[in-house]
């Protein structure tokens, strides 16, 4: 993973950014993952029990999954939050998302919001660049860096914070949605600022 490349892609102004210390420290990383959960449990226990009856429906054993959005910076966790089952991410849902984040990034760092604005990395996903997006970004001041297309790098959350979450689900049974957001929370829960301030920089 090359950060001059990434910097370099978006143009001559965050080349010169990136020599200035501070660069780094006003990134403000979105993720977006699907965590999936199973209904095996569900079969074993009915399997299992004497007063199972001798046919049921045929259970949808396909796994089940649900998307987290979260967003990081170098000194922590601002904000997740969990889709609904069913529910897809659109711009509205995404403008939304950046509303609540930019509200506990105000709490958690007034200094950092006010002096120079968060630069928000993200991914080109049709979302991510909506004119309802951009609207919104350029209204509370952010600038944005994607991640470039067709880039043989890979964008942070891939190469750390989805790396390390995908390890510690690995071997989890995940029965349903509630496990699902448990086992998120527990991984969240497990992490320290140094964690973060890794994965930016």
């Amino acid at each position: 993973m090359s950060w001059g490349k990434i910097v370099f892609s978006k143009g001559r102004l965050f080349i010169l950014c990136n020599n200035n210390e501070q660069f780094l420290n006003q990134i403000v990383m979105c993720n977006e993952k699907w965590i999936l959960y199973d209904n095996w449990q569900w079969l074993a226990q009915t399997l299992d029990s004497e007063e199972a009856p001798k046919h049921f429906p045929k259970p949808n054993l396909h796994p089940k999954k649900i998307m987290v959005i979260d967003w990081w910076f170098a000194a922590g966790l601002i904000h997740y939050s969990f889709l609904n089952p069913g529910e897809t991410i659109t711009s509205e849902k995404y403008t939304q998302q950046i509303d609540e984040m930019h509200q506990k990034l105000q709490h958690l760092e007034p200094a950092f919001v006010n002096r120079k604005g968060p630069i928000l990395l993200q991914g080109n996903a049709r979302l991510h660049v909506a004119q309802q997006t951009l609207q919104k970004l350029n209204e509370l001041g952010y600038k944005v860096l994607s991640h470039p297309p067709y880039s043989p790098d890979l964008s942070p959350a891939d190469y750390h914070f989805f790396k390390h979450i995908n390890k510690f689900l690995q071997g989890k049974r995940l029965h349903n949605q509630q496990d699902a957001e448990n086992a998120f929370q527990e991984f969240i829960e497990s992490q320290n600022t140094d964690f973060y301030t890794t994965g930016i920089n």
